[in-house]
C-alpha cells in the first residue's frame, strides 16, 4: 500500500526529472545552427552582427566580472 510521503517523493522525482530533460532538451537544441527555422542568423547571440570591423582590427574582449585589487584601510586596534 502506497502512504502520502510515497507519493510525495516519487512527484519530487518525477518533477526533477522533468527539470533535467527539458534542460537537456535545451541544451542539445542549441547547438543547431540558428534553433529553429524561422530565426534568422543574427538571432544566435555570438555577437557577429554588430558594426562591421575592418579586417585585422582586434576585437575586444567582453569581460562578464571585472576584479580588481583594491587596497582597503587597515582596521583600527581599539586601545
Amino acid at each position: 500500500m502506497f502512504d502520502w510521503q510515497t507519493v510525495t517523493v516519487a512527484l519530487i522525482i518525477l518533477a526533477a526529472l522533468a527539470y533535467v530533460s527539458r534542460r537537456g532538451w535545451a541544451r542539445l537544441h542549441s547547438f543547431t545552427a540558428t534553433g529553429s527555422n524561422n530565426a534568422s542568423s543574427c538571432a544566435s547571440g555570438c555577437g557577429s552582427c554588430g558594426g562591421e570591423r575592418r579586417a585585422g582590427t582586434p576585437v575586444p574582449p567582453k569581460a562578464l566580472v571585472q576584479l580588481s585589487r583594491q587596497r582597503l584601510p587597515a582596521p583600527r586596534v581599539k586601545r
